[in-house]
């Protein structure tokens, strides 16, 4: 008796277990052809490639099910006696070969080599319109002595950020010299009050209006590498140049400390920064991904988190295309919605490099990460946008490009009267170790890594097109002669790194064809594109002809 009821028991364990396989492989191969068929890249996306090997052991057993089942003595009999089951495994079948097909064609494309073969196509063409005070002028400062951190990348005593590493002082005056520059002013008050009337009067349409009180002022700081117990040694904007901009605008444009809105909002601010900017403004807030929790430090002016904020999203940016597929991505933190100004920070980065084992594995998606792709640390939904700008799914040659629609949204980058690159310690991919760079004007060494030399620049222009165009040649420029030990190139340039620089400057009639549009309003030009004439010398159209050029001008300001 025992016997029959183990096998029964056995029996029915069985059965369960049949019908639990057969019910999680038809929902893993419902889900996979649900997904992947409207959009055959998804092949590539993490949750595709769990649910791929549920799926075809699935399809498998179908058709080896199938096979058994009609085989030609029992055909007619059963087809006979079975006509709904057959009529159903006939759609089975017919749907089982468009999966193999959608299959296909979604790895395929996931799985096209990244080429890593970016070169300017042509010197000295402008495109797209020049915007600010002084049209399409870009400056960038270098004083060598700024930074001088020793890279000792295993240390947690010794680290880029920390201030031991970084000048303050020179890195204020820097920035200091490059506002004065960029508006052709004699102090720092007179540069800030002509960006806020540029900015005005182009954006607004208000003569002779500056900044009032009460209009808050955000500041986007590139933090992708950022988290509440620190970032390491892996490089975020510096607490050293996020202190600077604070001071410009506290102590030269005159904005009130709680009117200022430091922000990632895909990530946790990091404690040095926090602590740097706190223990001279107390009032200075902060935004960020996360609600504030300990390892980060509380605010000292307060003895709690006042001013540590986490985002709250609200729906604030539409897009040009692919509308019904963002959904997280048309969210913004409302504190950003809500400001009347944005100051654009970004890092002089590449985005992606394929020799990075030592830095995370993982090679990255596109070209540059500047002030460009800076936006994407301004939405909820950052990785729906990761596919447009991925140069082996869709970010092909002229493409569209999200990054247009960010730059253009009226709650986001059309806030924007200032873009800075914060050049102290440059990265080569979106997630990176400080570089070097050996070229001119930088001539630092590259071996041992270990050394005190590196980019220690910052780059200002009221035209983020403009600015991003001089990064992308300054980063171009350092990929030669700089090979390690392994002969790999230190620095790569992905494919079509410039592609969206010219999407922007030709947002109204964009190489791509796309009809960028904000508001129901066509997009018109976002700045001015450009590549320079030769690593060498350096020269913009502007600098070439300062009376008829119409492209970038460079100011380039060695400190002493």
């Amino acid at each position: 008796m025992l016997k029959i009821f183990d096998s029964a028991v056995t029996e029915k364990l069985r059965k369960s277990s049949r019908i639990s396989a057969l019910i999680l492989g038809s929902v893993a191969l419902l889900w996979f052809l649900l997904r992947v068929i409207p959009k055959p890249s998804r092949a590539s996306y993490p949750c595709q490639r769990a649910a791929f090997p549920l799926a075809s052991a699935f399809v498998l057993w179908a058709c080896g099910s199938t096979a058994g089942l009609f085989s030609m003595i029992r055909l007619r009999r059963f087809l006979y006696r079975y006509r709904l089951a057959a009529i159903a495994l006939l759609i089975l079948s017919i749907t089982i070969s468009a999966y193999w097909l959608i299959r296909a064609k979604g790895i395929a494309a996931a799985e096209i080599a990244t080429r890593y073969d970016f070169a300017p196509r042509t010197h000295n063409v402008p495109m797209g319109e020049a915007r600010g005070t002084f049209p399409g002028r870009v400056t960038w400062v270098r004083d060598p002595k700024a930074a001088h951190w020793s890279g000792h990348i295993e240390s947690t005593a010794d680290q880029w950020w920390m201030d031991k590493s970084t000048d303050q002082t020179r890195v204020d005056e820097m920035l200091s010299s490059a506002l004065r520059a960029l508006t052709s002013s004699a102090t720092d008050d007179q540069a800030w009050k002509k960006i806020f009337s540029y900015y005005n009067l182009r954006a607004r349409g208000l003569q002779h209006r500056g900044y009032e009180p009460g209009e808050a002022v955000a500041v986007k700081v590139n933090l992708n590498n950022s988290s509440a117990a620190g970032p390491g040694n892996i490089v975020n904007v510096s607490p050293q140049v996020a202190l600077a901009m604070v001071r410009q605008l506290v102590n030269h444009a005159h904005v009130r400390p709680s009117d200022i809105i430091v922000y990632d909002a895909r990530r946790d601010i990091y404690p040095a920064m926090l602590t740097k900017i706190w223990s001279e403004n107390r009032d200075v807030r902060f935004v960020q991904w996360d609600a504030p929790a300990s390892p980060q430090p509380i605010n000292p002016g307060y003895g709690d988190y006042h001013g540590l904020e986490q985002a709250q999203w609200v729906e604030g940016v539409s897009y040009s295309l692919h509308q019904d597929e963002y959904h997280d991505a048309k969210l913004i933190p409302k504190q950003i919605m809500d400001a009347t100004y944005l100051v654009n920070v970004a890092l002089l980065k590449a985005h992606s490099y394929p020799y990075a084992s030592a830095e995370g594995g993982d090679e990255g998606q596109t070209g540059v990460t500047m002030t460009g792709k800076n936006q994407f640390g301004s939405i909820k939904g950052t990785p729906e946008l990761h596919d447009a700008i991925n140069t082996n799914l869709h970010g092909t040659p002229h493409a569209y490009s999200p990054i247009v629609d960010l730059a253009a949204s009226p709650n986001l980058g059309a806030k924007t009267i200032l873009y800075i690159l914060d050049g102290l310690y440059c990265a080569r991919r979106h997630q990176s170790y400080p570089l070097h760079f050996p070229n001119p004007p930088f001539n630092n060494r590259v071996e041992p890594y270990s050394n005190t030399d590196w980019p220690s620049s910052i780059l200002a222009s009221q035209d983020g097109v403009a600015l991003d165009s001089v990064g992308l040649d300054i980063l171009y420029s350092q990929t030669k002669n700089n090979l390690d030990k392994d002969h790999h190139p230190r620095i790569m340039i992905r494919e079509n790194a410039d592609d969206y620089l010219q999407e922007e400057a030709l947002a109204d009639h964009p190489p791509s064809g796309t009809a960028y549009r904000q508001n129901g309003s066509p997009v018109a030009s976002l700045g001015v594109f450009e590549h320079w004439d030769s690593d060498i010398s350096r020269q913009y159209s502007r600098n070439k002809d300062p009376r008829n050029g119409k492209g970038i001008e460079l100011i380039y300001i060695p400190e002493k």
